[in-house]
């Protein structure tokens, strides 16, 4: 279909061919190369990249390259020799809003070809609630953090506590199937609103109006026009909301035959009326089809369900063939198989079985899991074992996603064996191994890494480890099992230690003993079943782990209380702890702008209230035991916010100071050593 250009708000790749005037003498060749930019849109004054993608032959030629706007004004320019399919070029982007059409000539030394590729440049205004592709990493950047959604299809109407169950489970994403109704918007309108409130994202599924086919998308007696209106509405009345993630219009338009001008004509719709968020579709096999639908959604995904009759190693398959296709180019979600027992599915898969499927996806390049289907407590799946083992993972993945979205060079890792698939991640010095046994027998697994690693490498999610020499290590994988590796390549330079008589475990939040949640507390709950305390591995001030606190509602916040310690009588503890908000995950309903909060307390003996704000900082709070004999030996220091809100917490210490009955000056100020 033809596009209104002025109109044009997707990032879209466009070769030519075009031959110079015959006075010059030079071929062009504009097939060769392609140019897109790193992420799917971008807002004025950030610092951002250009992706030029090569062909292999290229890779050793040295280059020059000038990016350009069709204006003749120089938006970036690069030379040297690649060494890769991709190289990245800095640039900073033009002020003005809108889409911008760039053009990239393209010279090797001593050939006299000029090589051209010309892409869109599309810049917004910033919206808290805006999520971009990235497409180098094939990962996202939500609420301008790094995103791997790790969620499921659900059913309508969603039960209301379903949100908070999985939530809390570690899930970060929910999509339910829907008709796009007047009649149902207040059940829609109230599950986004709990989402935002607990900080999970919604894939929002527009089928029912966007033609696409799927699971309840029949709409009776509705005319195209009348659907027209449907979506629109539904696009305007959520596309500023919170909870937000991505438009889903389609589910297997390649097996209902519906062409890809029509999933264009809708993909084209949503993005004039909503280019800050994108917009999806699935397929089924075979999944190379995708590539026809390219213009027609940002985010590729794939639904092979192969329990109990075709091979386990089918999904990871498939994200292997579009990771391929799709490398920078568009994301790559799989759709695992969480369901089993009718239709032509004789069984749920086992355990063993979705832990395998979703592994060896994420292995083969995919940056999302959508598991289908939830429906509570024990429906689909009916196995409460494998949803269990489901939200599992959603907690491994949390924990690995800086590496799993890391731009950063790969170190290469090989095994003798070939049932092991392999992948390689290095994040901030340290490599992390991905292995997964294809084959349903224990396997002796011999892994060697490119660099020649002395020491250990830890064994991510069992809590042990292994010793490693000449960067070789050996270890024993289960029956479709998996392992993660974590080796330190280079240790981190760490500016900030303990104060020296620090009384708080773990103070830096790194005891990954049980992945995900901070070792050494209990916990309690002040009323919201959805209140979270995760740690996180994006956010940190030291080492590789923060706190993450989210609170849905006011005064409804979860209440941490660390692992005692010993205190005297008379003498006044400090209490010091980084941290840091971000108001725009959960923002304040009331429309007052109240500022996210927090409390410390010393057992019963005091607390104080801090206001956040959205950069790190120290806050510390000055509390004094009070004399006398009765005083019990050992107290807690207590954690909470009570506001509604998501904040990080980082370096929690107390140490003793000084005892005030002996102090001469009672205003004298206790200055920590480190």
């Amino acid at each position: 279909m033809i596009r209104n250009t002025k109109r044009c708000i997707r990032l879209s790749i466009i070769l030519f061919f075009a031959f110079n005037n015959a006075a010059s003498a030079q071929k062009t060749d504009s097939l060769t190369f392609s140019l897109n930019t790193r992420y799917s849109f971008h807002t004025s004054g950030e610092n951002a990249e250009m992706l030029l993608h090569l062909p292999q032959a290229y890779t050793s030629a040295k280059l020059t390259v000038l990016v350009s706007l069709t204006s003749g004004d120089t938006v970036c320019q690069w030379s040297g020799t690649a060494r890769n399919r991709t190289v990245r070029i800095p640039f900073k982007p033009v002020s003005k809003k809108g889409s911008h059409k760039l053009m990239a000539e393209i010279r090797v030394a001593g050939s006299s070809t000029r090589f051209t590729a010309k892409t869109d440049l599309l810049i917004l205004d910033y919206k808290p609630n805006e999520v971009k592709t990235d497409r180098l990493t094939g990962g996202l950047i939500v609420n301008r953090r790094q995103f791997f959604p790790a969620g499921f299809y659900c059913y309508s109407p969603v039960h209301p506590s379903l949100p908070e169950e999985e939530a809390v489970r570690g899930f970060n994403m929910i999509s339910p199937y829907q008709k796009i109704l007047p009649s149902s918007f207040h059940e829609r309108k109230a599950y986004m609103d709990r989402c935002a409130q607990l900080g999970m994202k919604v894939h929002y599924n527009l089928l029912s109006v966007a033609g696409g086919g799927g699971v309840g998308s029949q709409t009776e007696g509705i005319t195209a026009k009348e659907k027209k209106a449907l979506l629109l509405n539904e696009i305007k009345s959520f596309r500023d909301h919170p909870a937000l993630l991505a438009w889903y219009i389609a589910d297997e338009p390649n097996g209902y035959r519906i062409p890809p001008d029509t999933i264009r004509a809708i993909y084209d719709l949503i993005r004039e009326n909503d280019p800050w968020h994108p917009v999806s579709v699935v397929f089924m096999a075979p999944f190379t089809d995708a590539r026809k639908y390219i213009n027609a959604l940002d985010i590729v995904m794939a639904d092979p369900y192969p329990i109990p009759d075709s091979p386990v190693t089918l999904p990871g398959n498939a994200a292997k063939s579009l990771s391929n296709e799709f490398r920078g180019k568009r994301p790559v979600w799989m759709v695992p198989q969480a369901f089993g027992g009718g239709e032509i599915w004789a069984r749920e898969p086992t355990v063993q079985e979705i832990r395998a499927m979703t592994y060896q996806s994420i292995i083969n390049g995919v940056k999302g899991i959508q598991y289908f289907v939830r429906e509570g407590l024990n429906l689909f799946p009916k196995s409460t074992a494998l949803w269990n083992e489901c939200a599992r993972m959603a907690v491994e993945i949390a924990e690995m996603t800086p590496w799993l979205l890391s731009d950063e060079p790969a170190v290469t890792v090989s095994s003798a064996s070939e049932n092991i698939m392999l992948a390689s991640f290095v994040h901030r010095g340290r490599l992390m191994i991905l292995a997964a046994n294809r084959v349903n027998r224990p396997v002796q697994a011999d892994f060697s890494v490119s660099s020649s690693l002395p020491g250990r490498a830890r064994v991510l999610f069992e809590n042990r480890h292994i010793t490693l020499k000449d960067g070789k290590f050996s270890d024993h994988l289960s029956a479709l099992g998996t392992q993660v590796y974590l080796i330190n390549h280079v240790g981190p330079e760490e500016s900030l230690k303990p104060y020296r008589g620090n009384l708080v475990r773990d103070p830096g939040f790194e005891d990954l003993s049980t992945p995900g949640i901070p070792a050494s507390c209990y916990a309690w709950n002040n009323g919201d079943r959805g209140a979270t305390f995760f740690l996180d591995s994006r956010e940190h001030v030291e080492g590789y782990h923060s706190l993450r606190l989210g609170t849905p509602a006011d005064n409804r916040s979860a209440r941490l209380r660390f692992f005692p310690f010993r205190i005297s009588p008379g003498r006044t503890y400090y209490i010091s702890v980084m941290a840091k908000a971000d108001p725009e995950i959960i923002p304040d309903n009331s429309g007052t702008g109240k500022a996210v909060y927090f409390e410390i307390s010393l057992g019963n003996y005091g607390t104080r209230r801090f206001t956040l704000d959205n950069e790190w900082k120290e806050y510390v709070a000055a509390i004094t035991i009070p004399s006398g004999n009765n005083i019990p030996s050992k107290t807690n220091v207590i954690l909470q916010m009570p506001s509604a809100g998501v904040a990080w917490f980082d370096m929690l210490q107390a140490i003793e100071g000084v005892d005030v009955n002996r102090s001469i000056n009672p205003e004298l100020k206790f200055i920590p050593e480190w």
